[in-house]
């Protein structure tokens, strides 16, 4: 199961000279590659795959569904060939105080989703597409994995370019309703509207309810008053239509 740069590269030239014969382009790694660092004329792919990794040190293997592939591509201007510069993101043992960054490998059908995905790519990018309808294959385990991603050992993680990195450094939005006017927000939207109109109708089950109970009692209520309960509507209404006169 080590990666086989060659094998890798044989492959590639023959997917897609299944699809365009007269078409010539080379496959190399390389561990220098950056997300968003292109020189002039080259474009980005990025895609990830189930692969496996083996401890240099104590030979515990484990596998993940987040090994990170990053391209580079560039092709001629006459159309007929093209170069691509992969780099594959390594992993550390979690077990391992002082463990190296290891690279993945993968089994032979991962290898064909990788490669398959990445000569579509470049099939959609640079040649018109593909004869076939061709969806991108996404990511199968291939043995059930426990727990989250360990983003601690991981070396796309730790540069920033894993996505699960990115969306885990994402600030949730507030829940509440009229956090617009908080943050100074310049006009209400639906939600807040509608916030306004749940708390008016909370307002009058309110009053009934406490007439209701007022009416059994022997204490008083001050919304046995129709006149508060007419004022509190009133004054939420003018509320609803303050929020929409500021759109």
């Amino acid at each position: 199961m080590v990666l086989n740069i060659g094998m890798w590269e044989q492959t590639f030239q023959e997917l897609i000279q299944e699809e365009k014969p007269w078409v010539h382009w080379t496959l190399k790694l390389d561990g220098k590659l950056q997300l968003d660092y292109l020189a002039k004329g080259w474009k980005q792919y990025q895609q990830r795959a189930f692969g496996w990794f083996r401890c240099s040190s104590c030979q515990r293997s484990w596998a993940s569904a987040q090994v990170q592939i990053l391209c580079h591509m560039y092709c001629e201007h006459c159309m007929s060939q093209g170069q691509v510069r992969m780099r594959l993101f390594a992993q550390r043992c979690q077990k391992c105080s002082r463990s190296q960054y290891e690279m993945p490998e993968f089994f032979p059908d991962s290898t064909m989703r990788i490669l398959n995905n990445l000569v579509q790519h470049i099939l959609k990018t640079y040649h018109g597409g593909s004869r076939r309808k061709f969806k991108e294959m996404p990511v199968l385990l291939e043995v059930p994995l426990e727990g989250s991603h360990d983003m601690a050992n991981c070396e796309a993680c730790a540069l920033g370019y894993c996505m699960q990195a990115l969306e885990s450094c994402v600030t949730k939005p507030s829940k509440s309703p009229l956090f617009y006017l908080k943050i100074g927000r310049s006009s209400p939207q639906i939600g807040d509207v509608l916030y306004v109109q749940n708390q008016a109708r909370n307002q009058l089950s309110e009053a009934k309810q406490a007439k209701w109970d007022g009416s059994e009692g022997s204490g008083t209520c001050c919304c046995q008053d129709p006149l508060i309960c007419v004022f509190i509507l009133l004054f939420l209404f003018f509320i609803i239509v303050k929020c929409f006169s500021l759109e």
